[in-house]
């Protein structure tokens, strides 16, 4: 995801790596986030790794499932959604960490959000300040987030009326009183 913070472009990636103990593992193999940023899109900085799957307690430490993130800020503090294996778990949870900048260091929470099985995790902060967390698994699902922005507000729901194939990765925004999910 990329977001805009004090004037600066920061994009929150999930990257490949090669599987440390199965070389012959073709599937998308991703052990932690970088975070990059630039204020004129031609000049980059690496703010280096911001969370690892060996510092989040609740995540398998070998699944190497740490794909699309996203970030946003809320009354001065970042939250970093993204998805993993949980230990014990089965499928993907979303987890949250948090910092006072967008650069890190974040701090993960002990335990994934309650009630959202997916990848992929997107938030929209609406103009009245409500938030709301858009996944994809089985279709697009979203809630509405609680005010502490890292449990859920309401019961999960699909997002309707999409059309049919494979759906991963969305992305949710307001611009000029439109609503668009792409």
């Amino acid at each position: 995801t990329a977001r805009v913070f004090d004037g600066r472009l920061y994009v929150y990636p999930s990257h490949d790596i090669r599987h440390p103990h199965d070389k012959s593992n073709t599937w998308f193999c991703m052990a932690d986030y970088h975070v990059f940023s630039s204020e004129n899109l031609t000049d980059w900085t690496d703010h280096g790794m911001i969370l690892s799957q060996e510092n989040v307690e609740w995540v398998n430490s070998k699944s190497y499932s740490m794909w699309a993130p996203d970030c946003v800020e809320k009354d001065g503090t970042y939250y970093f959604y993204f998805p993993a294996i949980g230990e014990g778990r089965r499928g993907y949870n979303v987890g949250v960490a948090t910092s006072k900048n967008p650069a890190g260091p974040f701090t993960p929470m002990a335990k994934p959000i309650e009630g959202v099985m997916g990848i992929d995790p997107c938030v929209l902060i609406d103009k009245d300040g409500e938030s709301y967390i858009y996944w994809s698994g089985r279709g697009i699902s979203m809630a509405r987030l609680g005010r502490d922005m890292v449990s859920l507000a309401s019961e999960p729901q699909q997002v309707q009326g999409l059309p049919d194939g494979f759906k991963e990765g969305p992305f949710a925004f307001e611009r000029n009183g439109k609503y668009y999910l792409t």
